[in-house]
């Protein structure tokens, strides 16, 4: 006999909305880039067991090298596990890479912060290439040297700040903040308290601070969105070196 769960009407609108807007902002993500905005990365939707709808990335390269361990898609306990196991058995492991990373498939906060506590036990660099979106971005500028690399096929890599949130829109107020201050502290206080705290500000899922790199520019795009129904702004420091960060090709 099949069960039934009752869910309150309240939560089916938090969710329905929550749905919407992650939809609407990986839409806007994936197809729009701002003045960087070049073809639209190649995603497809599919659903897995559970009926939930998850991003689907390119076939993925060799997540870890000698020196380099590769996060894409999305952070979760396997990726610390694999994570642990990596640099158990090659302790010269220095750097972690956001390859395609989002929060749109749901978040693990005990996993994110658990990223962030290896970030800082075994001070790793941090790079980033392609989309790397919300918790990914955040855990990205705290890396101890940040580094935003080309995606592939000549599109944008977008480094889209905004505040870690639980299913129904809230802030995480004291996740984020914890990285906001390794952030402003990895930076050499390039990183100002006013500049990042704007995350603060973003009304829904779509707004944010995005970095975007384009391969072979010569530096980084900088701007703020606060609705997706505006148009955003530029935003100081709108480069690599007044926001701590390297450019790699």
């Amino acid at each position: 006999m099949n069960k039934h769960i009752h869910i309150p009407k309240h939560q089916v609108r938090h969710l329905s909305k929550h749905i919407a807007g992650l939809c609407l902002a990986a839409s806007m993500l994936i197809t729009s880039s701002g003045a960087l905005a070049q073809t639209p990365s190649p995603v497809s939707v599919s659903a897995n067991s559970e009926n939930t709808a998850q991003t689907t990335m390119p076939a993925a390269v060799s997540p870890v090298t000698d020196q380099l361990f590769r996060i894409q898609r999305k952070i979760d306990q396997a990726v610390l596990e694999k994570f642990d196991a990596a640099i158990k058995a090659n302790p010269a492991i220095s750097v972690l890479e956001f390859d395609g990373v989002t929060d749109f498939a749901g978040i693990d906060i005990d996993a994110i912060m658990g990223v962030h506590d290896r970030i800082k036990q075994y001070r790793l660099s941090t790079t980033a290439r392609g989309l790397c979106v919300g918790s990914c971005a955040l855990l990205f500028m705290t890396g101890y040297t940040r580094t935003v690399l080309p995606a592939a096929n000549n599109r944008s890599t977008r480094v889209v700040l905004r505040p870690i949130t639980n299913l129904y829109h809230e802030f995480l107020v004291e996740q984020t903040d914890t990285l906001i201050e390794e952030i402003i502290t990895r930076s050499d206080g390039k990183v100002t308290k006013d500049f990042i705290r704007k995350i603060y500000l973003v009304r829904d899922d779509v707004a944010s601070i995005m970095i975007q790199y384009l391969a072979g520019k010569s530096d980084i795009h900088v701007s703020f969105l606060e609705r997706a129904d505006e148009k955003s702004k530029p935003l100081e420091p709108s480069t690599a070196e007044g926001l701590g960060l390297k450019i790699g090709e």
